[in-house]
């Protein structure tokens, strides 16, 4: 028989609708259960939107202390706008270019062709667009009025890096996978093609170290960038690092169409490294921060436990102060009763002495 889901925050629970917070708040709820250390991640998803903005998010199946439940949990980054299940894309606040291949503010991959041996699934040359049916970026027109003109790469590429940078919009959907909040989660993951996955044969990460990582990379670049730092960035920057940590990983397809907008490789950051680097030293600090909070806690307690020895001691002085004094009442007693015994034999010798001298 199957056991009752338990209820963590950020993962499980038995609310009719999905969760969701930006990552930096979804780490503290996780940071701070000690749960979140038992529960496991089985099984990691990239996926990508098939048509507009093409944009690629990350599922992580994450099992319950007990192995008994899964959750489902997204992340993604955008450079702003929420998502929601049946969408095609995140609903972006800007539509870059305008243009008929609805390049999103919230589409970014993470190295740069000329660094892809950290990434070799992103930016493949031979790599596709999600949409199959789609033409090449540097064949679709785009409608001016009447007239139509060609748009090619390098145009885009232009409007990339004319783009500003602004504040990230990266966020975590999560629910309870057999639920009605974790049916909803799941629909977000119906359209988009799943374009690879990540399994673990070896130590798995734990939902906690999982948050850490998401911290991370989100702190990394803080800007969101659609010429470097966008949705294709923070996907392929969590995927390599989560390579790079755990050994036995194993990824079922290495030459997907990640980090691609109508089949074109766009440039992006290289950040799996550096990325590993402040993972290492937030879990160091972290680790040490929970061994502090160990020591305050047992130093706490032995200071209770000294409280309560003290008053435990000097209630016990009391108590035999107490029967102390009890006794030595008790003791007065039964001398003040021999005395009166005494005086009243010492009467009656005496009036027995008067009356012998009487008769």
């Amino acid at each position: 028989m199957v056991s009752e889901a338990p209820k963590i925050e950020g993962l499980f629970s038995e609310q009719s609708r999905y969760g969701t917070a930006d990552i930096g708040t979804w780490y503290s709820l996780i940071r701070n259960n000690p749960l979140t250390s038992d529960c496991q991640v089985i099984g990691v998803g990239w996926y990508k939107e098939r048509k507009g903005v093409e944009h690629e998010f990350l599922r992580f199946d994450i099992s319950s202390p007990d192995n008994q439940h899964t959750c489902i949990v997204i992340a993604e980054r955008s450079g702003g706008g929420v998502r929601s299940p049946n969408s095609d894309a995140t609903q972006s606040v800007d539509n870059l270019a305008q243009t008929d291949t609805a390049v999103d503010a919230t589409a970014s991959p993470l190295t740069p062709p000329e660094t892809c041996a950290l990434s070799p699934d992103v930016g493949d040359s031979t790599g596709s667009s999600a949409d199959e049916s789609s033409p090449p970026l540097d064949k679709v027109t785009q409608s001016d009025g009447k007239k139509k003109r060609k748009i090619n790469t390098a145009q885009i590429a232009a409007s990339f890096f004319s783009s500003s940078k602004r504040d990230d919009y990266n966020r975590v959907y999560f629910a309870t996978r057999i639920s009605a909040a974790g049916a909803r989660v799941e629909e977000m993951c119906n359209k988009p093609q799943r374009l690879c996955t990540l399994s673990f044969t070896d130590a798995r990460p734990t939902a906690n170290e999982l948050a850490t990582l998401l911290y991370v990379t989100s702190a990394q670049e803080p800007k969101y960038a659609i010429a470097q730092t966008q949705c294709y960035w923070f996907v392929a920057t969590v995927f390599d690092a989560l390579k790079m940590l755990y050994k036995g990983t194993v990824q079922d397809n290495p030459t997907h169409r990640g980090g691609t907008i109508r089949g074109v490789p766009v440039a992006i950051k290289a950040s799996g490294k550096e990325v590993c680097a402040k993972y290492r030293e937030a879990r160091a600090a972290l680790a040490e921060e929970i061994e502090q909070e160990r020591r305050l806690k047992q130093e706490q307690e032995e200071e209770r436990q000294r409280e309560r020895e003290q008053r435990q001691a000097a209630e016990e002085a009391e108590e035999r102060a107490r029967a102390a004094e009890e006794e030595r009442q008790r003791a007065c007693k039964v001398a003040q009763e021999e005395i009166a015994k005494l005086q009243r034999e010492l009467q009656a010798l005496r009036r027995a002495g008067t009356n012998t001298q009487q008769a």
